[in-house]
Parts: C-alpha cells; sequence; structure tokens
C-alpha cells in the first residue's frame, strides 16, 4: 500500500529499487519520485507481476528443500491476453573440458588480488597464479572491451603490462576508473595449450 506512509512499504521499495538500479548505473529516485513511479504500475502488480512472483516463490520451494535435480524446474512461459500457461524442463548447461576438470558457464576462477602482505598481485602474478594453482599458460587476457595482454605483443610493450598491478593496468587501458562500490572484477583468458579452443571459465578478480 503506497498511501500508508506507516507500513514502510514504499521505504522498502525505495531502497530494494534504488540497489538493483545500482547495480546496473541506472540513476536512483528519491521517496517521492519511487510513490509516483509505484501509482503508474499497480495494473501490473495486481497481473502478470503477481502471476511471476507466484512462480518464482514456488521454485524457492526446491531451493529451501535443497533439490539438485533439473528436472524438478521449469520454465514458464505466460500471455494473460490468450490466456496461455506452458511450462517446460530447462536445459542444462553445456559440460565443456580443460585439464579433465568439466566446467559449464557457472563456473568461474576465483582469484583474491590482495597478498598477505596486502599488496595487490601484478599481472605477472596473475599469470603466475594460473600457472600454479591450474596448469595454465596465459596467453590473452581480456577484461570487456580492453586487451590488458597478449602474446603477440613485442616484449617492451609486454613488459610495461606485466608489471602493473591489476587494478592499475585496468585503469591505464580503459581510460575509466574503477567505481568505489566496485569489489570483483571479471577477466577473460585464453592460453596457449592444445585444447584451447575449448575456452576457459571467466576469473573473478576480488579486489579486496
Amino acid at each position: 500500500e503506497k498511501d500508508d506512509d506507516t507500513n514502510c512499504h514504499m521505504d522498502f521499495i525505495t531502497a530494494a529499487s534504488n540497489l538493483r538500479a545500482e547495480n546496473y548505473s541506472i540513476p536512483p529516485a528519491d521517496r517521492h519520485k519511487s510513490k509516483l513511479i509505484a501509482g503508474k504500475i499497480i495494473p501490473a502488480i495486481a497481473t502478470t507481476t503477481a502471476v511471476v512472483s507466484g512462480l518464482v516463490c514456488l521454485h524457492l520451494y526446491n531451493i529451501v528443500q535443497g533439490q539438485k535435480t533439473i528436472k524438478r524446474f521449469r520454465n514458464g512461459f505466460i500471455n494473460l491476453a490468450l490466456p496461455f500457461f506452458a511450462f517446460s524442463e530447462p536445459l542444462a548447461a553445456k559440460k565443456n573440458l580443460y585439464h579433465d576438470i568439466e566446467w559449464t558457464v557457472w563456473d568461474s576462477f576465483k582469484v583474491h588480488g590482495r597478498k598477505p602482505n596486502g599488496d595487490e598481485m601484478t599481472l605477472q602474478e596473475f599469470l603466475d597464479h594460473f600457472k600454479r594453482e591450474h596448469k595454465l599458460d596465459v596467453s590473452i587476457v581480456t577484461h570487456g572491451n580492453a586487451l590488458l595482454l597478449a602474446a603477440f605483443w613485442d616484449e617492451e610493450k609486454q613488459r610495461q603490462h606485466l608489471t602493473q598491478r591489476m587494478t592499475e593496468l585496468v585503469r591505464s587501458v580503459t581510460k575509466n576508473e574503477i567505481p568505489s562500490h566496485v569489489k570483483v572484477l571479471k577477466f577473460e583468458i585464453d592460453c596457449s595449450t592444445d585444447d584451447a579452443d575449448m575456452g576457459r571459465p571467466p576469473v573473478h578478480y576480488w579486489i579486496s
């Protein structure tokens, strides 16, 4: 109930929507603007959104019960104008291999960028980590559209990048600052190994 200021509904909606907006770089909205927006979507809340919310809650039962079998979950297709309701079993994620280790799009390499002494690792130490922990010879490192390392570069350019700390390198190459709320950077890697065509999981690099 958006018009009752004693139930804290709008306080919750404002806080939750602004947190989500922050994730997607959408300008935040104050309580007054959020109340105006909520007033215009009452019909949607009472129809499709209510149905979708109910289906999400049904899946929460599976999660709470610890269900792991994909057959217990369903994709839902809904059109209230027809009306049309259809459900299908979701497809399992494609499985890939590297060094006989199985992975899917849901997996990632997790790298903690801070060393025990508090210093951040350099690009060279980043490469050494993958060589030591995963037996991978990383030849290409990218961050979004930014190329941070490539084996085909000349030695001087590689040397300049290898000595930089990871966050410094991202700032230098992208020409952008890393937002203060960002705790994890995502990198993609390619390797000079026989099975390189199989790809690798993305790297989630923890800044702090």
